[in-house]
């Protein structure tokens, strides 16, 4: 069957988009065909100002009806298939936004906020990231949060955690964990990227990893093509499973290079050290535009994948998964 017929019948998930919130990406995930994201909606805010973005959310809900819904189920990106449109699962890249408070995890899963990434490369309560010199390890308050964000359904995303906290809430959760937006250190061996051993190992305990088009972190650097993300794709395949890879593109479609947006997220706090230099650097997107995704299945035939195939990596793999941590007790 045709790349494209295949596309257009899939369920198609993003575990990660940062893009710079407006109508316009939401009608670029709509003509991408793109049925569900991850959406970043706290990074280094406190409780306060991360209510306030969920607050914003729950507006753009009502404001934008007739493109997107609010996830918390995945028979809700399932219903945004049908109607042709796409389910945003709230989701944060740092544990920031319950500051010291494990019954604020409650709240916020009650608001629909049902993914959090443990730390964003740097330490807080819960463990290390990253960009750490001292990968210290999975905290005695982070064990806690683990344990009940696993109660509460919410998923763990390890995405920008350090390798050695990884690893720990890995072994420790009873509830998988996920890597949502990583490439593979076996391709390019840099900190940023998450070795052969964490992958395999996250696969084999029933978590997922979705890989990032960022190409800065890609084998060919900024030159890399799709196709090379096909490739990137396969090879974590082989690691994981099939069962268990699918798409996390960090894309950051509308924000410049440099912005102050991008600079307030790679700054320690927001405001401190600089933590990477991306905030300013150009960087290339193997994936391209958000309206661009269905080209993707083109490059997964031209690597002649399945039908099976392509239909799991492109968001079976990723809604089996979240109905697993959803459901958990």
């Amino acid at each position: 069957m045709q790349a494209q017929a295949i596309y257009q019948r899939a369920i198609v998930f993003d575990g990660l988009n940062i893009c710079n919130w407006s109508r316009e990406i939401f009608e670029q995930w709509q003509r991408g065909g793109i049925t569900g994201v991850s959406a970043t909606c706290g990074l280094w805010e406190g409780f306060r100002e991360s209510i306030a973005n969920v607050v914003q959310w729950k507006k753009w809900f009502e404001e934008h009806s007739d493109l997107i819904l609010q996830a918390t189920s995945v028979n809700d990106i399932r219903r945004a298939k049908r109607e042709g449109k796409t389910a945003v699962l709230l989701s944060w890249q740092n544990t920031s936004g319950i500051e010291d408070k494990l019954d604020y995890l409650r709240v916020f899963r009650d608001l629909g906020v049902r993914k959090m990434q443990l730390t964003y490369n740097t330490q807080n309560y819960s463990g290390a990231g990253y960009v750490e010199a001292n990968d210290s390890g999975l905290t005695g308050f982070g064990r806690e949060v683990v344990s009940e964000m696993g109660k509460l359904g919410i998923v763990c995303d390890l995405s920008h955690v350090g390798a050695k906290t990884s690893l720990d809430v890995i072994e420790y959760a009873t509830v998988p964990p996920c890597f949502s937006h990583i490439l593979p250190a076996g391709m390019k061996d840099i900190k940023r990227n998450k070795s052969d051993a964490l992958i395999s190992e996250l696969g084999r305990r029933g978590g997922i990893i979705g890989l990032s088009q960022f190409g800065p972190f890609m084998q060919k650097g900024n030159d890399s093509t799709i196709d090379d993300y096909v490739a990137a794709l396969d090879y974590v395949i082989e690691l994981a499973g099939e069962d268990h890879v699918g798409i996390g593109s960090d894309a950051s479609q509308g924000h410049a290079r440099p912005s102050e947006f991008l600079e307030w997220c790679n700054h320690d706090k927001g405001y401190a050290r600089e933590l990477t230099p991306f905030g300013h650097a150009k960087v290339v997107k193997p994936l391209g535009p958000l309206e661009q995704r269905p080209l993707l299945a083109d490059a997964m035939q031209r690597a002649g994948w399945s039908e099976e195939k392509m239909v799991k990596v492109l968001g079976e793999n990723w809604l089996n998964y979240l109905e697993r941590v959803w459901q958990a007790p």
